[in-house]
């Protein structure tokens, strides 16, 4: 049996860069997960209940992902990828000789262009090819180094800022969500009240633009803000914590 883990930025295998200052409301933060070709046993994470989007990229022809649910058991998950939101935790398993580049991005961010798959992508994954140019794709995986990549894609971002352009739904979900982070208040008539709508209205609102239920999106909140706290008492000389994806 594989044990999966939460990472931390101390952890050898991965490495994290949070977005320059334009970006901050786009990106959390970019990472990479490399295991050794020579690997005994494949290298095993937790990845957490979320709401955010993530881009994945391999970069190596050996490259190969699984995911775990405790209800559907084993499935693969190899090959460039745009992942959605986390309605619980599953176990992703990297296999030995897997290089692989993640964008994780804000809630929401991409709502304009994911519509009609928001709640397709729900602890789901699709093809990156669908969304993105291969061209692209192409040109990122010919950069020798993290660094690169990671400035590669803040320069394509950058020039693409259209992409995210938001709408009344869009803004009524990120202020939700930002007055949750603030507050730590989860009530939704709350949470309704602060943002200016209804509750049914909300709803509706997170449905489409996240493709999960404010309940759901809270609860992910919530363990978030749980976990950062339990390592803040007992690991308080780790650095922040990197993966919540």
């Amino acid at each position: 049996m594989v044990k999966g883990k939460v990472i931390f930025e101390d952890e050898e295998k991965v490495e994290i860069e949070y977005p320059c200052i334009e970006l901050r409301d786009v990106v959390e933060y970019y990472f990479e997960i490399r295991t050794p070709d020579n690997s005994i046993s494949p290298f095993s994470l937790v990845a957490l209940p979320n709401a955010n989007i993530i881009v994945s990229v391999y970069l190596s022809d050996k490259s190969q992902t699984f995911k775990i649910h405790r209800e559907f058991g084993i499935s693969d998950t190899s090959g460039d990828k745009i992942s959605g939101s986390l309605t619980e935790a599953i176990a992703v398993i990297h296999a030995p000789g897997t290089h692989e580049f993640s964008v994780k991005l804000k809630p929401g961010v991409l709502y304009s262009c994911l519509s009609k798959d928001v709640s397709t992508l729900v602890d789901n994954h699709l093809s990156l090819q669908k969304y993105l140019n291969q061209k692209v794709i192409d040109e990122l995986k010919l950069k020798s180094s993290f660094a690169e990549r990671v400035q590669f894609v803040e320069n394509w971002l950058l020039a693409n800022m259209k992409i995210f352009s938001s709408d009344f739904k869009l803004n009524a979900v990120t202020k939700a969500i930002y007055y949750i982070n603030n507050s730590r208040d989860y009530k939704l008539n709350i949470v309704s009240k602060e943002v200016g709508v209804s509750n049914p209205t909300l709803n509706r609102y997170f449905k489409e633009v996240l493709g999960i239920s404010p309940k759901q999106c809270f609860k992910a909140l919530r363990f978030k803000t749980a976990l950062k706290n339990y390592r803040a008492r007992h690991f308080p000389k780790i650095e922040p914590l990197l993966y919540l994806a």
